[in-house]
């Protein structure tokens, strides 16, 4: 029993990842519900990937956001039914996404939200600090 114990209370780098991610999205949920937006955090992220990149492929925007195909699908449909995004069939198999008025109107409010969430983060590390960080995460998404 003892050796389970040890193992389980070993820094559990990915467990600390995966808590550190959801206490990030809870944060920005919290900013966007102070905004008076109605978005989620997965509505948020393909909006910002679209504002980047409009008309993307649903699996164009999972991969930029890290999200499985299914999930970005079930995110695109809420979207269109709200007004933020329309989509246009390409395939009987692809739909590509672009923003719409109503996702354009709130742009502004998105992107504060975007500025006020990295300063949040960026404001806990030195600048030193945050480069470590930064290249470790890259060296982590590269290679696991």
């Amino acid at each position: 029993m003892k050796d389970i114990i040890t193992t389980y209370s070993m820094p559990n780098l990915g467990c600390m990842i995966g808590t550190a991610y959801q206490m990030m999205l809870i944060k920005l949920s919290q900013i966007l519900n102070q905004k008076g937006l109605d978005v989620t955090t997965g509505e948020y992220l393909v909006l910002r990937a679209l504002y980047a990149s409009d008309g993307m492929q649903q699996c164009e925007i999972a991969t930029l956001i890290g999200k499985d195909k299914s999930a970005v699908c079930r995110t695109v449909t809420n979207m269109v039914m709200k007004g933020l995004v329309r989509t246009e069939s390409v395939s009987h198999k692809c739909l590509k996404v672009y923003v719409a008025p109503k996702g354009r109107e709130i742009e502004p409010l998105i992107m504060e939200a975007a500025r006020e969430r990295h300063k949040a983060l960026t404001d806990l590390l030195t600048p030193e600090e945050l480069k470590v960080f930064s290249t470790t995460l890259e060296k982590l998404i590269k290679n696991t």
